[in-house]
């Protein structure tokens, strides 16, 4: 939690367009106002990151809820592939690396009455296993390690993590591309901002956006390499063997023209590297 609040109180700052554009001359007045919007517009991007959390978390308890009314969703005991990933599930939660976090969320996982190829993790411990997918795990070793990736997804707070790097983007983006313009009026000596001004200030905004999406896209992949390496070593301490992970991405990357597996490969991008790492147990050198 103390952690959040700084990197919102920090964003908070640059975020603010006062502290850059004060003169050299500026008061001492003028910069305490200043530090207090800086505070206040962090403490306003962190209440909205937890509102939005919690807004996320009431959508999936009702989607989930209303997905088991519907059939959309399966928990029942009856379903053979219910049951063969609610035992994985519930073995990989034994792990020794899962202790602290066993008791931190309220663990759930549902099988979803889709043939797409996919998994993913929600909030609060819920994961969701398409049929799709089990019916691609050729052996329970492989759907272990699928489950223990998504389970991974959850204890490194990795949807968090990406809530709030939404929320920061957009006003960092506006805020900076303003302060260009506003030193360029300051140097030309006027308050009109002139054509060309404009057009800078959106190609800024271009630019940065799509640095930003580049580095968001990154930091996924990034996120994606963790919950492998973290998703693995769970496996590992239950006896699941998990070099089986490389055979069932390079079977995946044999078919991945095939339609069903469209969502899945945009969230989980196929590497020759990725496939090897499972070889090389990388798991074992977590950073």
């Amino acid at each position: 939690m103390k952690k959040i609040i700084l990197v919102f109180l920090l964003l908070g700052f640059i975020a603010t367009p006062n502290l850059f554009s004060q003169d050299n001359d500026a008061s001492q007045d003028t910069g305490k106002n200043s530090v207090e919007e800086a505070a206040k517009e962090a403490w306003g991007l962190y209440v909205q990151y937890r509102r939005t959390i919690k807004e996320m978390v009431k959508y999936w308890e009702d989607e989930i809820k209303a997905g088991l009314k519907n059939g959309k969703y399966i928990d029942k005991k009856n379903d053979k592939q219910y049951q063969r990933t609610k035992n994985i599930f519930d073995k990989l939660l034994q792990s020794q690396h899962l202790s602290k976090d066993r008791k931190k969320y309220n663990w759930r996982i549902y099988v979803q009455n889709s043939s797409e190829v996919n998994a993913f993790a929600a909030l609060d411990g819920i994961i969701i296993i398409n049929r799709g997918i089990i019916d691609f795990c050729q052996n329970d070793d492989e759907l272990a390690l699928v489950i223990g990736h998504e389970i991974a997804h959850i204890t490194e707070n990795h949807i968090k993590k990406q809530v709030g790097t939404k929320i920061v983007m957009e006003p960092i983006i506006e805020r900076v591309a303003s302060f260009i313009a506003q030193k360029k009026n300051k140097r030309l000596r006027t308050e009109e901002i002139s054509d060309k001004e404009i057009s800078d200030k959106e190609l800024f905004q271009l630019i940065f956006g799509l640095s930003g999406e580049l580095a968001l896209l990154k930091y996924n992949r990034s996120q994606e390499e963790k919950a492998d390496k973290i998703g693995a070593m769970y496996a590992d301490s239950v006896k699941y063997d998990t070099t089986k992970g490389y055979d069932f991405w390079k079977r995946m990357a044999s078919i991945s023209n095939d339609s069903k597996w469209t969502v899945f490969l945009s969230t989980h991008p196929y590497s020759e590297q990725r496939a090897k790492a499972f070889l090389k147990g990388d798991y074992k050198k977590i950073d």
